[in-house]
């Protein structure tokens, strides 16, 4: 189902999640993997290519800004209808945001460090930005939207082998140009950079649930909403060993709120039973819209 566009307070958390994001996104790439000709894969990293070669070429160098507007433009025709409007839009506008941090910081390379230092930095100041960006339900446009709309045409093949084949045939060209020993570098700030926006993905959406089996289940859920405003849900269980049917309580709240639950079982019932797990991403009240 296709989003529709409106503007609230969650969009206006979005934007700015998404202009942050875009601009340490480009910010990295100018400051540690251009100077050294680290193609991190993507639409970026073809731009790269194409900026080395314009400069052998024609004796003139094809501005990453430039280039990452001008590669991206054909694809969000495609994007608009197999995506929808609001989808477009963010990303459309993360597509501009990015451009405008490679045109600010074209002159901000760091050619003091030695390439291990400038692949760790950008893969990580990078990884930070994409999260940014793919938590407010965008992209930066490119290869993975590149990837979603030859997955149109062709559903037997998933997105993500598309995905490995556009970025791996960027991988291929940039050894040509650049040479082995800078691929294999690129390919470590290009894991950097997936795993950090997995991490800063996850953790905007992390959450605890706590499974309670108490005498004073009544009184624990009682607490907890008056003072979390978190309501449990109870479920029936059977202890094997006693054969006794209790009930459990099961309820989900931020990392925050389980110093706050941990004390309130701990108040009504020391003997409860009580065991906290990790959810990555919770939807619906009180948590994530998206």
């Amino acid at each position: 189902m296709k989003e529709n566009w409106k503007w609230d307070r969650r969009m206006g958390v979005d934007i700015g999640k998404i202009t942050l994001g875009a601009l340490l996104l480009g910010f990295s790439l100018n400051m540690f993997f251009e100077p050294y000709n680290l193609v991190a894969g993507g639409i970026t990293g073809l731009g790269m290519v194409l900026k080395e070669l314009s400069l052998r070429w024609f004796g003139w160098e094809l501005p990453l800004w430039l280039s990452n507007i001008l590669l991206n433009a054909p694809l969000f025709i495609g994007g608009y209808f197999l995506q929808g409007r609001a989808f477009i839009l963010k990303t459309g506008y993360a597509t501009m945001i990015l451009s405008l941090g490679l045109y600010l910081s074209s002159n901000w390379g760091y050619y003091e460090g030695d390439l291990l230092i400038n692949t760790v930095y950008g893969g990580v100041i990078g990884g930070a930005g994409i999260g940014l960006v793919l938590s407010a339900s965008a992209t930066t446009g490119g290869s993975d939207l590149l990837a979603s709309i030859l997955h149109f045409f062709t559903r037997h093949i998933s997105v993500a082998v598309y995905l490995f084949l556009v970025d791996g045939i960027i991988i291929v060209l940039s050894i040509l140009v650049f040479g082995v020993n800078l691929a294999l570098y690129a390919i470590i700030g290009i894991y950097l950079t997936s795993w950090v926006a997995d991490k800063v993905v996850d953790g905007l959406h992390y959450s605890k649930a706590l499974f309670i089996i108490s005498n004073q289940n009544e009184e624990i859920s009682k607490r907890l909403l008056e003072e979390l405003e978190r309501g449990a849900t109870g479920i029936p269980v059977i202890g094997k060993y006693t054969g006794e049917q209790r009930e459990m309580l099961y309820v989900v709240m931020s990392v925050k709120e389980t110093v706050i639950a941990k004390r309130i079982v701990k108040e009504v019932d020391p003997s409860a039973f009580m065991m906290i797990t990790d959810t990555k991403e919770v939807l619906g009240e009180g948590f994530s819209e998206h």
